[in-house]
């Protein structure tokens, strides 16, 4: 892939003028009181993104976000991808996580039908969400409750301090002398109190996806269940696990007309009073083939328990404004997982119940497949899959009150309904050996049908040498047919006199579609004809998208912050069963309205260029500004020797720039005052077919070339871009920067100058910065980190447990935080909490700082650690914390105090959403104006949080991220009541300095640089990470050999940001 620059927040109104969708008004999330006609309601639009870079899975967030035009356009293709899977969000789209979610509708009565159908109402994009009469304002009690508990916490704060003060204690301290008591630990299970809620900005309310769940209930009982077959002792999963639980709470109802109980149909069972069991462990019989009642299977349920789960000590603590001492129900954060985890299973046994009409994505994701589906096929590639919008729901606490946290969400499926007609839309058909492309069509359909649990494939001639060893009469397959249609395999008949005959099934069947192979260990030759089979809806998988599925995705999960506030308020009830009378029976309703809180709008800061020698002030403008007139505030090193190349095949070479457009580049960038020479070396070959590639940089290093721009005929997808970021980061040391020819041929000025931007980074330079100083940044004695783990997704899981997870790290080396170099290093599988190479990279920062700080440390380090979730938070104070305490220990000299640390996660990778309640404070798509923080309402006051939304979201829903302080040593003892203010300033602020672009980012350069730097860590491992069966393995490359582990950045790149 060509670096793909800034393209921003770009989000999701795309809509062609109306959400139209198949049925008019009546598509997809229809909504009460919505309209109705042409152009009016929520008839099937897009969906959410989701950012989303998810990797974990499909959520990544609402796709959306500025796209960086500000004054330069979106650069060279590239830039951190986004991991995971599809929620992504309003982010950037060449850069942060989030999920990606929505699809188009397939003309049923819940969706838009196709694509350009089903898109968002236009009029949608100005419109505030609202219930169509006043806005209520946020609860009064719940805002005087965190208060309360915000004064109080600080007040018993300082009187322990005070006391401990006064206190003599006599120790050793590192260089000699005495040292008080350590002061008090933080409180709250050891995170940091919040000091006091933000004052600064221009206080708005807003909508949130949130709706107040009440539960009269003081307890419920828990029962853990084993499930296994009686004969065999084989653990069940999956679609069997259901019916077996399902059959099981059938029985116990049986038994008990009174019985009440939820499951998540996997391990656990939920319910009023403790159950009297018949028998432990029960035997349960369901048939062994659904539809043949004759044979059944039996199975041993054995039931765990009951353990108590108390619900009242949970209420009483959100209700109370005191601390209550810890007890053994919630020693970890975040506290009472146990009754958390109680009601999100009651919650969601209602819509996991409907097996067949609503498919289930991990824990809290719920897709309908009912008539109120809203699905879009994606059968490009002959790709047998689909997508589906649902909703995701997840119980939260916060201060004074239950919540449920509603958001829309999508995810990929098996397609559903006739396989013939499956078959049909992919144009595929029985295919002889010598039709070469429907034979690649169908093998490529037949890889996704063998993932399901009951087909195994399309069947081939290769059956009989596979299975039919040792079997009397196997079938004969026509030698000139791999994929066999009905004339094409012949079976063993037994007749009546004990002899038999083959005959085909051809006979028995007139039509010519592929047999299907749904056979099984005890029958391996079970042929059906696709007319007779029938796919089941709501079959999620995982599947890495083609570029094609991709954009697809996206279009389709556009919508505006209206269309998804207005599904979540009405649509999402149905779909989540929460009007359920079962409900009714735990004791718990939901309410009907979603929650209001108190957001405040913080002003932007202004940002600094250099004109006509001296420093020009620019005023962003809705989190955007531009560079005209003006140049960049330092260049970095000079790239004396630079060349470039159209890398094309000989197909491809219609498309090749001509060399006065890189001529006019080179001028382009000496008039933006970045050090370069403005005529570039004569290129090895104009135009070079990629597999010359290595021959390519072998001229480079000879040659002393310090960049090289590679000019690509289109955004790639087969592995080439990983090869050439491979080659120059790890091989040969050479920057490199990949432009599409397309593009870089307009010699377009915005997008030369984006282009420019990362250029200058890569040399060490400056682009822009903040005009004032402020606190911590005033003295310049501040550094910042960031860093983040990224693991393999959408593998296979035997692939999954061999490829390594990767940590990427950056820290700031100078006081305008313009230059982060980086680190990348492997881990473990699966493992979040950094390895001790930590140890060796932070050591590795401080001196890099040092070295640019007049042979000094930095007194104050402030790290944003990405992507880590609630229940890892004491991980990354118990494992990696240390690791940094002891790096600067091992670094500081004993003339200069250890430093202090402040520690805060910050995450994309969440469900919480804001929407305007008025088009005074809406931006022009519909979003909260950026630079909205929300830090009250949706959190718990016991604890320093916070969401924030600093950037300008064009299309879709924006995502705000959110920053939850684990350690600070920092803000509080420096700013006291004013600490929160600082954080939230130093975090909104930063987000305007992310280099590479003239806009502010969603989430803050530290996280930022740190997630593209685990991406750019992907591509050098492209036989783990790759693009398909298409990717060449880097391991051929010349030097890049011996394992990925040792695939490093080259010594001349490290300390630079060959990452952006």
């Amino acid at each position: 892939m060509a670096d793909r620059g800034n393209r921003g927040n770009r989000g999701g109104d795309r809509g062609r003028g109306s959400d139209r969708g198949r049925g008019g008004g009546r598509g997809g999330d229809r909504g009460r009181g919505g309209d109705r006609g042409r152009g009016g309601g929520d008839r099937g639009g897009g969906g959410d993104r989701g950012g989303g870079r998810g990797r974990g899975g499909f959520d990544r967030g609402d796709y959306g976000g500025g796209r960086g035009r500000g004054g330069y356009d979106r650069g060279d293709y590239g830039g951190g991808r986004g991991r995971g899977g599809y929620d992504r969000g309003g982010g950037e789209r060449g850069g942060y996580r989030g999920s990606f979610s929505g699809f188009r509708g397939d003309g049923s009565r819940g969706g838009g039908r196709g694509r350009g159908r089903g898109r968002d109402v236009s009029p949608g994009i100005s419109r505030a969400f609202g219930y169509g009469d006043a806005i209520p304002t946020p609860n009064a009690e719940v805002a005087q409750l965190e208060t309360q508990i915000v004064s109080l916490q600080s007040a018993s704060l300082a009187s322990i301090t005070s006391q401990m003060a006064g206190m003599s204690v006599k120790g050793k301290k590192r260089g000699g002398g005495n040292v008080g008591p350590k002061p008090p630990p933080p409180m709250n299970d050891r995170l940091p109190a919040r000091p006091a809620f933000g004052s600064q900005g221009r206080p708005v309310v807003l909508w949130a996806n949130y709706f107040k769940v009440n539960v009269t209930r003081d307890s419920f009982f828990k029962y853990t269940i084993e499930v296994k077959k009686k004969e065999t002792e084989q653990e069940v999963r999956g679609r069997e696990l259901f019916l077996v639980i399902r059959e099981t709470l059938a029985k116990l109802l049986e038994q008990d007309k009174s019985f009440v109980a939820a499951s998540e149909f996997k391990s656990q069972i939920i319910t009023l009073k403790k159950v009297n069991l018949p028998e432990n462990p029960m035997i349960i019989q369901i048939p062994k083939d659904e539809g043949d009642d004759e044979v059944l299977e039996t199975y041993r349920v054995h039931f765990h328990g009951p353990s108590e789960i108390n619900v009242g000590s949970m209420k009483k603590y959100l209700t109370s404004s005191a601390d209550e001492p810890v007890t053994n129900e919630d020693v970890a954060f975040p506290r009472f997982p146990e009754a958390v985890d109680a009601l999100n299973t009651i919650l969601g046994h209602g819509p996991r119940s409907d097996f067949d009409k609503t498919g289930t994505i991990g824990s809290h994701r719920f897709f309908p497949f009912g008539n109120d589906k809203v699905i879009e096929k994606l059968t490009h590639n002959w790709h047998a899959l689909s997508a589906a919008r649902g909703y995701f729901q997840s119980t939260r606490l916060g201060t004074g009150r239950i919540l449920l946290n509603v958001n829309v969400t999508h995810g990929v499926f098996r397609l559903s309904g006739s396989l013939t007609d499956i078959l049909d839309n992919l144009g595929l058909r029985a295919a002889p050996k010598t039709d070469y492309q429907a034979m690649k069509k169908l093998r490529a359909f037949g890889k996704k049908i063998r993932r399901s649990k009951a087909i195994q494939g399309l069947a081939t001639a290769g059956d009989v040498f596979r299975k039919g060893r040792g079997i009397a009469n196997p079938p004969k397959f026509d030698r000139d047919w791999e994929y066999a249609g009905p004339k094409n395999v012949q079976f063993w008949q037994n007749t009546d006199g004990g002899g038999g005959r083959y005959i085909t099934v051809f006979d028995y069947f007139k039509q010519n579609y592929p047999l299907i192979d749904m056979g099984t260990d005890q029958n391996p030759f079970t042929y059906i004809p696709a007319e007779m089979v029938e796919i089941q809806p709501g079959q999620a998988i995982k599947a890495t998208l083609t570029m094609e599925e991709t954009t697809a995705m996206l279009e389709f999960a556009c919508r505006s912050p209206y269309s998804n506030a207005l599904s979540i308020s009405a649509a999402s009830r149905q779909a989540l069963n929460l009007d359920d009378n079962e409900l009714d029976k735990f004791g718990l309703s939901v309410d009907k309205r979603l929650l209001t809180v108190q957001g405040r709008i913080l002003n932007a800061p202004m940002v600094s260029y250099i004109a006509n020698g001296k420093r020009a002030d620019v005023a962003p403008s809705k989190g955007q500004w531009n560079m005209r007139s003006v140049k960049v505030v330092k260049p970095g090193k000079r790239f004396e020797r630079w060349t470039w190349v159209n890398l094309m095949a000989d197909h491809q070479r219609r498309r090749a720039v001509d060399k006065s457009v890189v001529l006019s580049y080179g001028e382009w960038l000496v008039s933006m005052g970045i050090n370069i020479n403005k005529t570039p070396m004569d290129p090895f070959r104009e135009v070079a077919d990629p597999s010359n590639l290595e021959n390519v940089f072998d001229w480079l290093k000879k040659n002393d070339v310090q960049l090289f721009v590679i000019i690509l005929p289109e955004k790639d997808s087969t592995g080439l871009y990983s090869r050439i970021k491979t080659l120059g980061d790890c091989t040969y040391g050479i920057h490199t920067s990949c432009v599409v020819a397309q593009q870089f041929a307009k010699a377009n000025p915005a997008y030369f100058a984006n282009v420019g931007l990362k250029i200058n980074l890569k040399a060490g330079g400056t682009n822009h910065k903040l005009r004032d100083d402020f606190g911590i940044l005033s003295d310049g004695k501040a550094m910042i980190v960031g860093y983040d783990v990224t693991h393999p997704t959408n593998m296979s899981q035997r692939k999954s447990s061999d490829t390594p997870s990767l940590a990427g790290f950056v820290s700031s080396i100078d006081r305008d935080l313009a230059q982060w170099p980086a680190i990348a290093w492997e881990q473990p599988p699966r493992q979040e909490m950094l390895s001790d190479k930590l140890l060796d990279a932070f050591m590795i920062r401080l001196d890099t700082w040092s070295k640019h700080n007049g042979n000094k440390y930095p007194e104050n380090i402030v790290i944003y650690r990405d992507g880590v979730s609630e229940s890892q938070f004491s991980q990354v104070l118990d494992n990696e914390l240390p690791i940094i305490r002891e790096a600067c220990r091992k670094k500081y000299p004993a003339t200069q105090a250890q430093p202090k640390l402040t520690i805060l996660v910050a995450v994309k990778r969440h469900q919480t959403r804001f929407y305007p309640t008025s088009a005074d404070d809406m931006s022009k798509s519909g979003n909260t104006i950026n630079g909205t923080v929300v830090d009250r309402g949706v959190t718990q006051a016991r604890y320093w949080d916070f969401f924030m939304t600093a950037h300008e979201a064009l299309q879709g829903t924006a995502r705000p991220a959110h920053y939850t302080v684990l350690l600070d040593e920092i803000f509080r003892a420096k700013f006291g009541a004013k600490a929160t203010d600082e954080l939230e300033r130093l975090t909104h602020e930063l987000c305007y300095l992310f280099g590479r672009a003239t806009k502010a980012v969603s989430i803050c350069p530290p996280a930022y640089y740190a997630d593209i730097v685990c991406e750019r860590a992907r591509q050098h491992r492209p036989e783990h990470y790759g693009a398909g069966d298409d990717t060449e393995s880097v391991s051929t490359i010349s030097g890049a050999g011996g394992g990925t582990a040792g695939r490093q950045v080259h010594a001349n790149l490290r300390d630079s940001m060959y990452y952006i």
